[in-house]
This record gives C-alpha cells, sequence and structure tokens, in this order.
C-alpha cells in the first residue's frame, strides 16, 4: 500500500501545482483520464490492484520475518537458561517462542527437556509428543521420547519411539544401540543383539555397542563372545569401569575366578567409591575361600553404603568361615 500511496501522493502534488487553473482544466481531466481508461492501457487497473497486492504479500513478508526473529530471539534466551541451569526461566522463552510461532519443533523439544529436568515427566512427554508433531522428522524429539518412556519402565513406548529415530535417520548407528537396549530391558536379548550387530555393521568401533552386546551375551549365556566384546571395549576405553564389572562378571561365571579378582581389583582402582566393584570382589574371595580378603573386600563396601543388607549377611558369613577354618 506505501507504494501505491507514494505514486498517488506525488501525481496530486504535479498537478494541483501547475494546472490548478479553473473548470475547463477539470473538465479537460476527467475526459483525459475516462480516454485513458478506454483507450490504450486497458490493463491499468489491473496493474494498480497488482501492486497493492504484491504490497500486501511484502508486508505480510516482513512481518512474518520479524515475527520469526523475535521467536528466534527468546528460543536463544531459553537455550542460554538451560545451560545455566535456570529451567524455570528457559521454560517461560521457550513458551513465548511457541507463542510467536506456533510450529516451532525446537522450542516444543527443549521445553521438554526443561520439563524432564525438573521431574514433570508428563509435561515432557505432551512436549516432546508435540515437537515431532510440528516436525515429523525432527530426530531428536523421538529419542528423547524414547529416553523418558523408558525411564518411566514404559518398555513398547520406548521401542516405539527409538523406530522413529532409525525411520528417519537409519544410518545412525547410535539409534540401533538406543533401541536393543530397550529390548534389552524388555527380555528380548535375541532382538537387543540384533539391534547392536546392525549398530555395528554401521560403526565398527562404536563403543557403546560393543559394550551393549558383550552385556546382552553375558545374560544369553555366550560368555566367550561376551568375554571378546568387553575386552575390545576396555582397550578403546580403559577406564571404563561397568566394562571392566561385567569383564569380571564374565570371568566369574567361566570360574575363572583369579582373572575375575584381577578385574574387580583394576576397577576398584578407577572407581574407588563404587560399592558394587567391592561388593563383587568380596563375592569371589569366598568363591576362592579366601575370607581375610573377602572380610576386608566386604567391609570397604559397606564404607560406601552403609546400609547394604546382603553385603553385611555377606560379611557376617566370612568372618564366621574363618573362625572355623582357624
Amino acid at each position: 500500500m506505501k507504494l501505491v500511496a507514494t505514486v498517488q501522493g506525488e501525481s496530486g502534488l504535479h498537478f494541483g501545482n501547475r494546472y490548478a487553473a479553473g473548470p475547463f482544466f477539470a473538465f479537460s481531466l476527467l475526459l483525459v483520464l475516462f480516454c485513458c481508461s478506454k483507450g490504450k492501457n486497458p490493463s491499468s487497473n489491473k496493474e494498480i490492484q497488482t501492486k497493492e497486492i504484491d504490497t500486501q504479500w511484502v508486508e505480510r513478508t516482513v512481518q512474518k520475518t520479524n515475527t520469526l526473529a523475535q521467536a528466534k530471539e527468546h528460543y536463544n534466551r531459553g537455550i542460554f537458561n538451560q545451560k545455566q541451569g535456570m529451567q524455570k526461566k528457559a521454560i517461560t522463552e521457550f513458551k513465548e517462542a511457541i507463542r510467536l510461532h506456533p510450529d516451532y519443533a525446537e522450542a516444543y523439544n527443549n521445553i521438554g527437556t526443561s520439563y524432564q529436568f525438573l521431574g514433570e515427566y508428563d509435561k515432557a512427554i505432551q512436549s516432546y509428543q508435540k515437537s515431532v508433531e510440528a516436525q515429523p522428522n525432527l530426530i531428536e524429539g523421538y529419542h528423547n521420547l524414547g529416553t523418558l518412556y523408558l525411564l518411566q519402565g514404559e518398555i513398547d513406548q520406548a521401542i516405539t519411539a527409538y523406530k522413529g529415530v532409525i525411520h528417519f535417520k537409519p544410518k545412525l548407528a547410535t539409534a540401533y544401540v538406543d533401541l536393543g537396549r530397550a529390548y534389552g530391558m524388555s527380555g528380548q536379548l535375541d532382538q537387543a543383539i540384533d539391534q547392536f550387530k546392525m549398530a555395528l555393521n554401521l560403526d565398527s568401533n562404536l563403543l557403546e555397542a560393543h559394550y551393549a552386546i558383550g552385556v546382552s551375551y553375558r545374560h544369553q549365556g555366550m560368555i566367550d563372545m561376551a568375554t571378546e566384546s568387553l575386552k575390545k571395549v576396555i582397550a578403546q576405553k580403559p577406564n571404563f569401569t561397568e566394562a571392566h564389572l561385567n569383564l569380571g562378571y564374565a570371568y566369574r561365571d567361566q570360574d575363572k575366578l583369579e582373572e575375575a579378582v584381577d578385574t574387580f581389583n583394576t576397577a576398584s582402582q578407577i572407581d574407588p567409591n563404587n560399592y558394587q566393584i567391592f561388593h563383587e570382589l568380596g563375592i569371589t574371595y569366598m568363591k576362592q575361600h579366601r575370607y581375610t580378603k573377602a572380610i576386608v573386600a566386604f567391609q570397604q563396601a559397606l564404607k560406601i553404603q552403609p546400609e547394604a543388607i546382603q553385603t553385611e549377611n555377606n560379611l557376617k558369613i566370612s568372618q564366621a568361615r574363618l573362625t572355623q577354618h582357624k
């Protein structure tokens, strides 16, 4: 509209200054305008309409661009607040971004992570769902849904969500690891192993896939394969406590007790405040009838977790057996 108004204003000023003379001119001007509308330029009205439409489109586009820029600004503030641990302020900013841009998928996803951090899981799930409704290929939304469902023990929903990630990004190796873990938690170990294998086909060096398949092999009783996978993990990441712990389990399952002891001791040096390591070390010493060492291990475990009833019972048994052997 501004372009049309400018043209009209300039035309009126031109005629007003030069020809504001009398009735003859007024009549002549009307005649000229009438002839022009009927003569050589029949499309002039359409051109004016087109200019008006184009100008309206430009104005709407500019307005929309400004609104999106404002939404982006609030979104960035939300991200900043999240990084600072100010989740409630982040939620306020994300909500404003969504008000300005109702289909802002990333804002829905990030407001979900803030709700999840605050323990408001129902609101987090609703936000993640809205994120993938607004942008069906937003894999972060599916991933976060799957992780939260898994946290709540809703395994079937988690499996469905993780499949959504794979549907839109089938070459993402870590997505198969996530899906495999969900299958593993549901007791479907064969399906879990299949998913971990697919992850390794895509990325043969993927540490978490080697670890996950090693643990799954152990639970399936495939100890040699479990040991092989877990050793690969430790070779890549020597300070991976859980890998050492599970390798110790695998050795103990095979009655390779000395190897199990060495592995648990190595793990205890990496993570000296890990209750589970000292508990398992004590059990392994008991299997070897090395009750003095078992007592020391159980006592260390109880220092870390004083209310561990099972460890307390094993300590008493070890002490009693040591007395019997004297």
